[in-house]
């Protein structure tokens, strides 16, 4: 009886050990991402610090073709592979984006490992769900015209002397 006592331990023990490495255990991954990713706010500095090197503007660095700084560029077909797409609103899974950035294969893997660049898991979440929530492309804010706010509820209707 003290013998399978012991083995039950040992599972268990086992078992909580391998629940534990397949929890992400990223000090920047919380497990709790936005209700809506937003691309200003959470997709663009991803894209710029972690793509852009080999996939933003300068023309001269593009590899692959593919430009992920401009939306018509970013959802269009690859330029090697036609039947293929970086981005594909509301499929992460069919997104070649999500597709590389998840992948365990370094010679798939992006972005490569020689460029000493790396996406976290919390990071690669984000672009997932902002991927299966449409991917939803934004202008720079700069070039986002500012709209008028409506006026707030007020629970005391008396107290208020003017809109503001």
């Amino acid at each position: 009886m003290k013998g399978h006592r012991q083995s039950f331990i040992r599972l268990a023990f086992l078992l909580l050990a391998a629940w534990i490495a397949a929890c992400n255990t990223d000090p920047q991954f919380s497990g709790t991402l936005p209700d809506r990713v937003d691309f200003n706010i959470h997709i663009k500095p991803i894209l710029s610090d972690r793509c852009f090197a080999c996939h933003g503007p300068d023309q001269n660095k593009q590899e692959a073709g593919l430009a992920l700084h401009e939306a018509e560029r970013a959802f269009a077909a690859l330029r090697d592979q036609p039947d293929s797409y970086a981005l594909v609103p509301g499929k992460a899974h069919k997104s070649e984006v999500y597709r590389r950035i998840a992948s365990t294969d370094p010679e798939y893997r992006m972005p490569p490992p020689e460029s000493n660049l790396a996406i976290s898991p919390y990071e690669i979440a984000l672009i997932k769900k902002w991927i299966d929530q449409g991917a939803h492309w934004e202008d720079h804010w700069a070039y986002i015209p500012p709209q008028k706010p409506g006026l707030p509820r007020v629970k005391q209707t008396d107290w208020p002397r003017n809109p503001i």
